[in-house]
């Protein structure tokens, strides 16, 4: 059975104030805003923020944005567990950098990630392939996701973020290493 629109409104906005709490950034956008369903969409912390200590405007790169939806897994009426996927695209310029180089990368950081797991692949209405990043939060079916966890997930997705990026760079300047 999948879930009704009041109940991922339900969820969603239980998981903002929460992490409006902890001063995550996030908005529940409705069907048809970003996406066919409705989305938790989130504001990944990041490092590299520097607006407020130089006063420079930040860029669609420095930005990280994940967008999270509620997987309906079957069609069954005995769901036992609920599934949030967080997705993301790494943005940033990739000049210079071939497929062969970016899926090393991609490999190499899958190997260590905490949370979640890269991927490189074309994205419909993009020009090329983009590495992208998914991490899955589960919880009890019929009880609220535990913020904590979610937050926890969305940190990590943050610090994953930068990870990519940062090796991408790396590797477009000849400093990144695999194995």
């Amino acid at each position: 059975m999948g879930y009704s629109d009041q109940e991922k409104l339900q969820e969603f906005e239980h998981l903002k104030a929460e992490f409006d709490d902890m001063n995550l950034i996030c908005e529940v956008l409705p069907k048809g805003h970003l996406f066919d369903d409705i989305t938790l969409l989130v504001c990944l912390p990041s490092t590299s923020w520097q607006e407020e200590d130089t006063g420079e405007e930040l860029t669609e790169e420095d930005v990280h944005m994940a967008s999270g939806v509620l997987l309906d897994m079957d069609d069954s009426d005995n769901r036992l567990a609920k599934y949030l996927v967080f997705y993301t695209q790494i943005r940033m310029d990739m000049t210079g950098l071939d497929e062969l180089t970016v899926l090393r990368i991609v490999n190499a950081l899958n190997r260590t990630s905490r949370v979640g797991h890269y991927f490189y692949s074309v994205v419909e209405g993009q020009d090329g392939a983009l590495v992208q990043y998914r991490a899955t939060v589960t919880g009890e079916d019929g009880v609220p996701l535990d913020a904590g966890v979610v937050a926890d997930t969305i940190i990590e997705m943050g610090v994953g973020y930068e990870l990519m990026k940062q090796a991408l760079s790396e590797a477009q300047n000849g400093t990144f290493r695999v194995g």
